[in-house]
């Protein structure tokens, strides 16, 4: 749906931000835990050749892996539900600049941009709109906030139709 104008109240806060990030972050190294703990059944089962891989990967190779993890999980939560579990918790939401679904193209640079190291330095506003939103033309806003301004738009237009 276009047409929801994304208000400065509707914007998310820096503290609800990191808490996105830090519970995001938390969930990767849940699904790092289980990589390993399947690592662990799959070798037990006698196919050790993923258990070696992972316990004797080098430096370069578990940035490498740790990186495509974490676009992959940011991406495939960010297309499918327009969240991430942090994002979930807190109440927030992804939106394109004009309210609607970001496509996927947009998601995916979201979650590439978040790979550069500096980027959490656009993050010192009270209301901030880090370079992944900025690059990805898309807002983080509050849930309830963003629905009820869907609601209202709906209404609005539903002034004047017929009811069957």
């Amino acid at each position: 749906m276009e047409g929801i104008i994304i208000t400065e109240d509707m914007l998310v806060t820096w503290h609800k931000r990191l808490l996105n990030l830090l519970i995001d972050v938390a969930v990767i190294a849940i699904i790092f835990f289980l990589l390993g703990m399947v690592s662990v059944l799959i070798a037990y089962l006698g196919y050790n050749g993923f258990y070696i891989w992972i316990t004797e990967m080098d430096s370069l190779t578990d940035r490498i892996f740790t990186t495509l993890v974490m676009v992959l999980y940011l991406f495939v939560m960010e297309v499918t539900t327009q969240r991430s579990v942090g994002k979930f918790i807190t109440g927030t939401i992804v939106v394109a600049e004009d309210g609607s679904k970001p496509e996927p193209k947009k998601i995916m640079v979201r979650a590439l941009c978040r790979i550069i190291g500096i980027e959490a330095l656009s993050f010192l506003k009270q209301k901030p709109r880090g370079w992944h939103d900025s690059a990805s033309d898309t807002y983080v806003v509050d849930t309830k906030k963003y629905k009820k301004a869907l609601n209202l738009k709906t209404s609005f237009e539903e002034i004047g139709t017929e009811i069957i």
